[in-house]
């Protein structure tokens, strides 16, 4: 076979790959998409066509529950939520051991869209304080993504600090649990702010809802965004090519193309590529083209901690309901950090009752059911996040033979950071009908928040191991990152949306790169 030649490349059809491909096809230019591809495996596919075909009420909610109590898997410590059973969106790359850290990759079509939780928070200006670009540089980039990107949110106290960038959105429906949290925030907001704390309604990339309390394990309707939906629309479009079934192995730049080595087959050559596969696929392909024995990822630190209110909702788990995030909040106090901390307010889901099946081990068969149930009925799950400031860093190393491995670079004081902001937030906890648990909680695996980045950052001057505004690497000309691997730090609030709107500011520039 002879050398393929293209004249613009993406790589990787996950929420990186896909903004940049469309904000390319938007100026006029043909793109060709070069992604592994892979699909939900058939018996899962069966599982969500049955789902899709009725409504919830038709479902088999016993059959529903003994498969959701299987749902929820492990790797190295970190939970991993699953799409109608398949672990299918995240890849287990075995050139990489794992020392105390986790960053996993994704070979799907539309990447870890297929399981993330949803939330679009965008940037504040502060989070943007040690990047070479001002907030007003990204904000055209985020209104342009949202105005193709499903999203449910709402007009808070939030908004402040982080913009909508669109008046055109819906609101998800609160479950009974969440509209008694919802008034204790309201009743108690001046309190909160006077201790350093902001609430509001969660932003969720979501088209519609059923309330069918399966987000979890993969919905059925697809109202979760994933790229896949928008890589659909694209095949639609004859300036627009879909490679699949490929992985890129290396990258090779020359003086007017870019070579792209394929697994078992001949090289492509492209005249400029953007490269959107995520953090660690994108470091192991950078690392021996820029000759890098060594990068360093930011991580955003994340731990999971119970707050039980004192007034149990009773009947939660019969009532159909949305199991994303319902509320975020922002805890801003210098005792507790120079960086804000970022909660995620979970209400019921039905994977309380198995974490409390394995805390009480052998006791929890024996106990009246009356017992769990009561206990579920009062439990919010908060996943909080902390800036990569606080974070432990962590360490890629490649070695001789082409393997690498991954461990945690540094102990910096993110234990007393998280145990500062659930103190912050017990102080304010009674007000809010309830109570903070952090002898409950449990730190999170590093690199297990999916939220990472930072191995080649952007600078206005870049030197070796850095990125110019464009993403591109110093010392190339025609390969762009478009991915979080660019991101100066990793902040405490959602990455996804960030990652969108940077895409598109670095693709909206094809013009102007020689």
């Amino acid at each position: 076979m002879t050398t393929e030649k293209i004249p613009v490349a993406v790589i990787g059809s996950g929420p990186a790959g896909i903004t940049a491909a469309r904000a390319l096809l938007d100026q006029g230019i043909a793109v060709t998409m070069i992604d592994a591809g892979n699909t939900l495996p058939p018996e899962a596919q069966q599982v969500h066509d049955a789902m899709a075909a009725g409504m919830p009420a038709d479902w088999d909610r016993a059959a529903l529950a003994e498969r959701n109590r299987h749902s929820l898997k492990e790797r190295d410590g970190v939970p991993l939520k699953t799409v109608f059973g398949s672990d299918y969106p995240y890849y287990f790359d075995p050139s990489v051991q794992d020392d105390g850290a986790l960053i996993l990759g994704s070979r799907a079509r539309g990447g870890l869209s297929n399981a993330w939780g949803a939330s679009i928070l965008p940037l504040s200006a502060r989070d943007l304080r040690n990047w070479p670009l001002a907030a007003d540089k990204l904000e055209p980039h985020y209104a342009a993504v949202m105005q193709w990107l499903p999203h449910a949110q709402s007009e808070d106290d939030l908004a402040a600090d982080y913009p909508l960038h669109t008046a055109d959105a819906w609101q998800l429906r609160l479950s009974p649990q969440g509209e008694t949290l919802s008034a204790a925030l309201n009743a108690t907001r001046q309190e909160l702010r006077a201790n350093g704390i902001t609430f509001g309604r969660s932003r969720l990339a979501m088209s519609n809802c059923h309330y069918c309390s399966q987000c979890l394990h993969g919905c059925p309707y697809d109202f979760i965004y994933s790229t896949r939906s928008t890589l659909n629309a694209l095949l639609d479009r004859p300036d627009f090519s879909y490679v699949d079934s490929t992985v890129i192995t290396g990258i090779t730049e020359h003086q007017d193309w870019v070579e792209l080595h394929r697994e078992g087959d001949q090289p492509f050559r492209a005249e400029r590529v953007y490269l959107g596969t995520g953090v660690l696929p994108t470091a192991l392909l950078m690392m021996p083209l820029l000759g890098k024995r060594e990068l360093v990822i930011k991580d955003s630190a994340y731990g999971l901690v119970p707050f039980l209110r004192y007034r149990r909702e009773a009947g939660i788990a019969g009532i159909g309901q949305y199991t994303l995030p319902q509320f975020y909040m922002e805890i801003d106090v210098p005792e507790v950090s120079e960086r804000n901390v970022h909660l995620q307010w979970y209400g019921y889901n039905d994977f309380y009752k198995e974490e409390l099946r394995k805390k009480l081990g052998p006791l929890y068969s024996i106990l009246p059911d009356v017992i769990p149930r009561h206990f579920v009925e009062r439990m919010w799950s908060i996943q909080a996040f902390l800036h990569s400031d606080d974070s432990p860093d962590l360490l890629l190393n490649m070695t001789d033979k082409g393997r690498a491995s991954l461990s945690v670079s540094n102990e910096p004081r993110t234990r007393d950071v998280f145990r500062a902001a659930y103190r912050a937030l017990g102080v304010v906890s009674s007000k809010l009908g309830g109570r903070v648990f952090p002898s409950l909680g449990r730190p999170g695996t590093p690199g297990g928040s999916f939220h990472s980045g930072g191995t080649l950052p952007m600078h206005e001057t870049p030197t070796e191991g850095q990125t110019d505004l464009t993403g591109r690497p110093h010392g190339l000309r025609r390969v762009h990152i478009v991915d979080s691997s660019v991101f100066p730090d990793i902040a405490s609030s959602t990455i996804t949306l960030s990652v969108m709107a940077n895409a598109h500011r670095i693709a909206v520039g094809h013009h102007l790169y020689n």
